[in-house]
């Protein structure tokens, strides 16, 4: 079969928990080769971000025009993509060299508070980026961003899920920060999937979303099809949460390394 390549296009997380960093670590563990573009680095630590240094879109641009030059990805997955100019070159970029399948992680915010894309970037990923995406994997407090509609229930995943649905993505809405257990929701335009598990007891979450969406885009690289990608990736992950440790005075990290997948 040989090598799967996996691009993540993401910003850089100096702490090592989420970001590009985690996106490796798990490309990596599941057996594709990962390739990168960054779109920002970040100063940031357990605790929080103390600053952000968004790259230039035309440099973005660059480094994507020269890896794709040399190695045809498998899969490709987006993550924190900090500007407005930044997220229409990156749909330009998708468009024009076919780069499919694609995952979108509509990375709004960190987890300590800190926006990580700038507002009017919201509307451009709605309208330019989101059609283009074979799957988007909001959070609940991204879902209902992108959606317009208030999360607090399944039922309400559901329906949000519907409504991003029809500007064009299957539908994976996590639901970590729900209360009770964690259902993560799949609608593909025709069914609805639960992926339902305990909650796994811990502070150490931090890179969850970045580890989904790298699972999730290397499990269809691998080529799985929608349903068991998104199966996969939920595996995976919690078990990264399980395994996860402690690291710095905040939230622990997720622990993508040494997490493993049943076949």
């Amino acid at each position: 079969m040989g090598m799967k390549y996996v691009l993540a296009i993401a910003g850089s997380d100096s702490s090592g928990g989420a970001g590009i960093q985690a996106d490796i670590k798990t490309i990596t563990t599941l057996g594709a080769h990962a390739l990168t573009v960054i779109t920002a680095l970040t100063a940031q630590n357990s605790t929080g971000i103390a600053a952000i240094q968004r790259i230039p879109a035309r440099f973005i641009s660059h480094q994507v025009r020269t890896v794709v030059k040399d190695l045809r990805p498998h899969a490709i997955k987006v993550g924190m993509v900090a500007t407005a100019a930044a997220v229409k070159t990156v749909a330009s970029l998708i468009k024009r060299f076919k780069l499919f399948p694609l995952v979108i992680d509509p990375v709004l915010r960190a987890s300590t508070g800190g926006r990580l894309l700038e507002a009017e970037g919201l509307s451009v990923l709605r309208e330019q980026l989101l059609p283009l995406a074979d799957v988007v994997t909001p959070n609940l407090i991204e879902a209902s961003a992108l959606s317009g509609r208030a999360i607090e229930t399944v039922s309400d995943m559901e329906q949000a899920a519907k409504t991003l649905k029809e500007m064009g993505p299957n539908v994976v809405i996590k639901g970590g920060h729900l209360a009770g257990d964690c259902v993560d929701v799949l609608y593909d335009g025709s069914e609805i999937y639960h992926f339902r598990a305990e909650r796994i007891r811990t502070d150490n979450t931090h890179g969850t979303g970045c580890v989904f969406s790298s699972a999730l885009a290397t499990s269809l690289a691998l080529g799985y099809d929608m349903i068991e990608s998104t199966r996969r990736a939920h595996d995976f992950t919690r078990v990264s949460i399980a395994r996860g440790y402690p690291c710095g005075d905040g939230a622990g990290v997720t622990n993508p390394s040494v997490a493993t997948v049943k076949a």
